[in-house]
Order: structure tokens, then sequence, then C-alpha cells
């Protein structure tokens, strides 16, 4: 059994053994009456110690068995094919009648749709843009189990406050625990069940002090973490919880760190803890929620827009106006259903407008979160990092994701918008952010930002509630008893699953005839699209995949890893997309080249997406529309802009031809995908014509200075300095200018140089009345990254 444990635990089996002999031969060396006692003492701890390596041992071994159980059953399914979206479109307009009509294509909309369907209901789902347009694809890119709600819960139970009332406090500690209990165990269903989506990540934690103030959480005894071992402990807890179904934590030294993580400061480091989280491809995800739920039955279909409720005469919903987005000259047809639920996201309410009056009171806020991506050589490609306590008092992850450098994510209050402009002040927030923990001699600039894009997190509360709300829940489900319609709302991409099943569950007891119908749940053990037998495939998933697929098609290795990332057994599908005519031998001779859907980029930067990929995902994935494919079926929009915006008329080109696009068709798509492209992504070329936050990062100000200090003086003239400020986007002129020129003279000379420069800039008024209404208006819970 011992051969099957992780190391980690073998080490302390080993170290629990040893522990009880040193004992057991101390306490045979004992005598007398004070040593009896002592012999008490060593065997209860020895023993302690024992079971403790014996419970460890047992656990860890009911976790390898499951995997390697989950791993065998994975294997052994066959993977049926998906019907095409047009085969969804011709039934919703059949006059078909659905148990269940679900509105909403995120992942929790395709969740509920995969959930119901595999426990015997008849299911549509519509989206009225793409799979994951929303929310979805638009996360950290984490599966985490909840590290951050477990640390409040336990900040919160120990607080001195919580001796007012310690009952409830205990009360909400539970529903926390309970909470964390389910995000582990939907991590781990994610991690093995799905390993061609999913992967581990290590995450750094660096301790650059050994006492934190002002103290984390807000809970002084945490300020003591660094010297008392306290995170250590708590990450070993951490794993633990998860029964060690991810790989255990472990602390690295500075020099350790330095050589791990070269990226970071690791002279002024302490020591380095480090956990492990999981990681997927969140869009793609999503997509394979939706697939798996249409490869069961459920009737899927994205640009399908629900336009308007139809009701019997008691006023219940009984369908939906459906209209289909990518046919031209498309009419409304009408669509059947038992039940309808409504799983919008952050955009709930105005689904809830439409089955309940414009006036309908809105229940649910967007909380907006920006994340970034910059070049690879900012992260080791297999380690990330994590601050927990950034300026603004929250998390920031700094990780490596599809090759590039993740950093994310802001924190702010907004307005639900399905396409929302990246705000310029939190991109710069974030890049300011990258150089707290960074070398100094690695400066992060404004320019090295490849793309951004800007997610909505919906906030939700319960109109229709009667009662208390469960607190081991982050999700809601509420059910409007005057329509007969349930929304779901809230939640995190670890918990997808779990969403799902309560809203079936919820249904479910909202109608006995379905109930009668429905079957227990099956969703915890079935597998997503992309693990089960192929032709090409007939194993399997197995680790091994891109090898075969590599030596088979004479293709590229980064290629075909990329390929079974991302369509896990179907990968060898794709590559018979490619036409035979376009594949050509490699000058290397090594392999053979498959038209890349970015040439440009193939040599320096290596982006592996195939020109087969769009013609696979407009047959096999139901994408419509040129940025399906440039950010949702591949990820090149959200890795780098510029690139899928030069990439743009190839992809135009290629959905053309396939699909019999005229010249003024072709124009459309293409001005339609490039104005969403450039709304939806940020790149390197900063706009800041809605920013408040002037302060930059050094390595931009230097640049800027150096610039036009073109005599390599040292120093800038009132003139050089007007220019600069022009240049970095925040002009200063005349009576502010004197005045600037003023506060950085101080030696009197009339010259200005670059220390003086970059600490006038970053300390600035306008910068610090943006610092200060930010805190503010984040206390009061009104901050939007708008302008008033």
């Amino acid at each position: 059994m011992s051969s099957h444990l992780s190391s980690s635990t073998r080490r302390l089996a080993t170290a629990g053994t040893a522990t009880c002999r040193a004992l057991a031969t101390a306490a045979e060396n004992s005598t007398g009456k004070k040593s009896s006692g002592r012999r008490w003492i060593v065997w209860g701890t020895g023993g302690a110690v024992a079971g403790t390596a014996a419970f460890v041992s047992y656990v860890s071994y009911g976790s390898y068995k499951r995997k390697i159980e989950t791993h065998d059953k994975i294997r052994s399914i066959d993977e049926k094919a998906v019907p095409p979206r047009r085969e969804s479109i011709q039934r919703l307009q059949s006059g078909e009648e659905f148990d269940v009509l679900v509105v909403g294509g995120g992942c929790t909309g395709a969740g509920i749709a995969m959930e119901a369907q595999l426990r015997g209901l008849k299911v549509a789902c519509v989206e009225q843009e793409d799979f994951g347009s929303g929310t979805s694809s638009k996360s950290t890119k984490l599966l985490w189990a909840g590290s951050r709600y477990l640390v409040l819960g336990i900040t919160k139970l120990f607080h001195p406050a919580s001796l007012l009332h310690p009952f409830g406090a205990i009360e909400q500690f539970m529903g926390t625990w309970k909470m964390v209990m389910h995000c582990f165990e939907e991590r781990t269903y994610m991690l093995e069940t799905n390993p061609h989506l999913t992967n581990w990540v290590p995450v750094a934690v660096p301790m650059d002090r050994w006492f934190l103030w002002p103290a984390p959480f807000n809970y002084w005894p945490a300020a003591l973490g660094p010297a008392t071992g306290m995170f250590i402990f708590f990450f070993k807890f951490y794993d633990a919880l998860s029964n060690w179904s991810a790989p255990g934590s472990y602390v690295m030294s500075a020099r350790r760190a330095r050589e791990e993580f070269p990226q970071m400061d690791a002279d002024r480091m302490k020591y380095v803890v480090v956990f492990y989280e999981g990681a997927h491809n969140d869009a793609r995800t999503n997509l394979a929620i939706a697939m798996t739920a249409a490869q069961h039955g459920a009737c899927v279909a994205n640009y399908a827009k629900v336009d308007g409720i139809v009701f019997d005469d008691k006023g219940m919903a009984v369908g939906a106006k459906i209209l289909d987005m990518a046919s031209e000259g498309s009419k409304p047809f009408e669509v059947k259903a038992k039940k309808i639920i409504y799983a919008g996201g952050p955009f709930t309410d105005g689904l809830r407008q439409l089955s309940e009056g414009e006036k309908t009171k809105p229940v649910v806020n967007g909380s907006g979160g920006t994340h970034i991506v910059l070049p690879p050589y900012y992260c080791p490609r297999h380690l990330g990092m994590v601050d927990m306590s950034t300026s603004r008092g929250s998390f920031l992850f700094f990780l490596p994701w599809e090759g590039y450098t993740l950093v994310g994510t802001t924190d702010v209050k907004t307005k639900p918008d399905l396409h929302h402009e990246v705000p310029e002040d939190e991109i710069q927030y974030l890049v300011n952010e990258c150089e707290k923990y960074l070398s100094p001699s690695l400066r992060v600039r404004r320019k090295d930002v490849m793309s951004a894009w800007y997610g909505i997190r919906p906030l939700a509360a319960d109109p229709n509630a009667t009662g208390q709300s469960d607190a081991s829940r982050d999700h809601l489900i509420s059910y409007n008893k005057d329509t007969d319609i349930t929304f779901v709302s809230g939640g995190k991409w670890t918990t997808w699953r779990e969403m799902a099943e309560d809203t079936v569950d919820h249904i479910l007891r909202k109608n006995k005839d379905l109930k009668a119908k429905a079957t227990p749940t099956v969703s915890l053990k079935t597998p997503l699209v992309g693990t089960g037998k192929t032709e090409f495939f007939p194993e399997g998933w197995n680790e091994a995949l891109a090898i075969k697929l590599s030596q088979h098609y004479d293709v590229a290795y980064d290629i075909a890893q990329h390929l079974v990332r991302n369509y896990g057994t179907r990968a060898a599908e794709v590559l018979e997309y490619a036409p035979a005519e376009s594949v050509k031998g490699s000058r290397s001779g090594l392999y053979k080249h498959y038209p890349r859907l970015y040439e440009g980029a193939a040599a320096t930067t290596g982006y592996p997406y195939l020109e087969a990929e769009v013609l696979y995902a407009m047959d096999k994935e139901y994408a419509v529309s040129p940025v399906d494919i440039l950010a949702r079926r591949t990820r090149l929009a959200f890795l780098n802009s510029t690139a899928a915006r030069l990439a743009l008329p190839r992809v135009v080109e290629l959905m053309g031809e396939k699909l019999g696009w005229d010249d003024a068709r072709r124009r459309a798509e293409y001005e339609k995908a490039d104005r969403l492209l450039n709304m939806d992504f940020a790149g390197p070329v900063a706009n800041k014509s809605n920013a408040y936050l002037r302060a930059a990062c050094a390595a931009d100000v230097k640049e800027v200075f150096d610039r036009i200090d073109a005599k390599k003086q040292g120093a800038l003239s009132r003139e050089g300095i007007e220019s600069a400020s022009q240049e970095l986007g925040f002009p200063v002129h005349g009576e502010a200018l004197d005045k600037a020129m003023k506060d950085m003279d101080h030696h009197k000379t009339g010259k200005i140089t670059f220390p003086e420069f970059l600490a006038w800039w970053n300390s600035s008024d306008e910068s610090e009345a943006f610092r200060t209404k930010f805190q503010h208006d984040r206390t009061q819970g009104r901050y939007t990254p708008e302008r008033d």
C-alpha cells in the first residue's frame, strides 16, 4: 500500500514509526515513580503520532484508490457524437414541449441543462450570444476550494466581537465550513474526472516580513503569521481538508525561491509557502459542459434569444418566444416548457423584466473584475504567486496560463453590461501592483499588457425570500410563485455543478410530476466530452495522447499538447479538418506544418491555434461568429488582443468560404467582430480618456522621461515636463504646470530630475484623490470605474 502513497505521506508515516520507537526506548529506560508518569506521557505521545500517521496513510490511500477508479471509468466511456446546432434549432422550432427550459448558456445554465438531462428530464437550453460570452469566459481561470472563505470564516469565529454572540458566530462558521467542503468536493470532481480540461497549479505565497502590519484580514493574530508558522500550518490543514487529493503544500527558502521563481524579489523574502489549486481554460470548460448536455440529449443552442415569455390563463409561464440570432430574417417562434429557469448571471434582472414587467426592482448587482495578460517571461511556466494583501486589501493572483502570465483580479461595484470597456485605471492598478514582489531589475511596463478584459460577477439578493438564507451556499435560488419561474445567480466556477444540482432539486420540489419522472443525480460521476473512447484513441483518455497524436500526424508537439488539452480524445478529429493540400513539410523536416491561425506570431510567441480549429468549431462546436473563434474556441483574443485583430480577416475568410458569405456579409461580420474586440479587450496602448488614476509604473515614466531627455542631461525643463505629462495621458498646463514645477524643483534650478518627477507624478493630487475616492466608495459599496 505504501508504494501508492504520496512522498509527503510516506515521510510522515516513517517519521511516526521512528518517533514511536524512540519514545518506546525512552520509556523502557525510565525507572521510578516519576518515570512511570513519564512512560504514560511517552506512550500517549507515541500513540498519537502513530495514529495520525496511520490515519493520514489510510486517507491518502483512499484518495489514490478513488483516483484510479475514476481514471478507469472515464476511459471506459464511448465518446458519442454531439448533434450540430442546426438540429437543435430545428428541434426548438418543432413544437416539442420540454420539461425544462434553461435561459442562459454560461457555466451555470449549461450545467443545469446537463444535470436535468442526466436525471431523465427533457431539456432545452438557449443563450442569447455565445456559450460563456459573459462572465464565464472572463474568470481568473482557477478552480479553487475556498481558501479565502476558510480564512475569513476562522478569523470571524475567533474575533473578540464573536464573544458577544457566540452561537451566531458558530452557526455562521459552520455554514462557511460546509460551503468550503462542498468546494473541495467539486474541485476534486473537476480535476480527477476531467483531466483534459484541468490541471494543478502551485501558487507561491511570499513572506517578506516576519511581522505583517496592517494585519491580514483585519485579524491581529495574523500579523504574527510569518514568524509563528501560522500560514504553513493553515495550508497543511487545507491539504488535509481535501483528503490529500491535491499535491501537498510545502515551504521554500529564499534561496530556493530564487531558483524556482527567478522573477521574484527573493533577496527580501524570509521564506515562501506554496500550495496547490486547480486551473482550467474557462471558456473551453463552459463549451464542454454545453456539449455534454447536448451529447446526452439536451436541446442546446447559442445565439437563440428569448424575446418574450408565454403565459397560460392563470399567469403561469408555459414557454418562451425565441429568436434565432444567427439566421438573417429569422422570426420569433414559441418553445413550450413545463418549467423555466433563468440562469443569466449578472444579467438576470433583464430576464426578470420579461416575465415581471419593466418596473421590476433589480436584485442582482455586479462586481467588476479586470485581468491582464503579460508576456511569458514574467512568470515561471510551472509556478504562480498570490498577494493576499494588496493596497486595496484584496487577493491578486499572478499565474501561468496558456503559456503566458495572467494577473488579476480587481473587485469594483458596477452595473451589469455584456460588453464593457476595460477600465484603464484598473489595468494601471494591476500593472503597478505587479512590481510589489518582482525583482527590482524586472520592471513591468504598461505596454507589456498583451490583453486585458473585464468580467462581471453577479451579487444577488432574493426578492422572494420567506426566511433565512442558506449560509452554506454562495449562490442564490429564487422562486416566483406568481409566474412559476425560478432564477439562480451567484456562485463561482468551482461550484457550477453543485449549483446545477441544487437548482434541479429545487424545481423538482416545486413540481410533483417532474419529481416522479426524475432520477437521482449522477453528474458528479459524469465526465465532460473529451475523455471517452474514440476511433483514433480506442483506449480513452491517458497522459500519452499528445505523444501519439504528434507521432501519427507528424504535428509539432506544442500543437499536439494544445489540442489534447482542449479537445481531449477528440483532438484527432480536429486535425482531420486540415485540407491535405494545406499541410506542408517543415524546414526542419521533423514534422509537418499545419497552417496556424496567426502565422505572424508562430515563430516567436508560439500560438498553437490552427486554421483547422476554425472549421471544426463551425461544424462541431456551434461557432457562429468570428469572435466565437478568436475569444472562446481559441483564446487568442484573451492572450494577445493585437494578434486577434490581425487574425480576424483570415477567420472571416475561412468562415465565409465554408458558410457561403458574400462580400457584403463578410464586411458586416468583420466590422461587427472588430467592434466587439475593441470593446471587450484592451491591449498595449493605454486609453486614458476615462481614467482617474494618474499613477504609473516606474518603467513607463522612465521611458517617457528618457525619450524627451534626448540630450541625456538627466533632467527636464518646464517644457519637457509639459511634454512628459502629455505623453503619460494627463496633460498639465499653465498655472497647474507652474505649481508642479514649484513642488518638484527642490533645488531651484529650473530642471527636474527623474526621481523628482516620478515621486511627484505618482503622489499627485489627482492620484491621491482617486485613491481616497476609491476607498470611500468601496466602503460605502457604490464604487464604479466610470466617471460621474
